[in-house]
């Protein structure tokens, strides 16, 4: 998975993130949850440990962490923010 730095632009702040498509004009917010997890993708955190975190940080079973990163992903995708999801499957 790889992000499009030259077309992705993100602020973030204790109140989670905004992330702008320059390409495309768009613009979107990120609670706290959804910068915490672009973050640990960006470090090159794989998708099953950033699920992993999630369930221990928040003491949620795993299988529902797992299927709501896996639509999470699939959203930043749609938006392009992340253009594979190939590593994820």
């Amino acid at each position: 998975m790889t992000l499009p730095a030259n077309n992705v632009r993100r602020a973030s702040s204790a109140d989670g993130a905004i992330v702008l498509h320059l390409g495309r004009g768009t613009m979107f917010r990120l609670n706290p949850i959804g910068s915490k997890i672009l973050d640990l993708l960006e470090q090159g955190v794989s998708p099953a440990r950033v699920a992993e975190q999630l369930s221990e940080q928040f003491d949620v079973p795993i299988e529902v962490v797992q299927n709501d990163l896996r639509h999470f992903m699939q959203s930043l995708q749609i938006h392009g923010v992340i253009d594979s999801l190939a590593e994820n499957r």
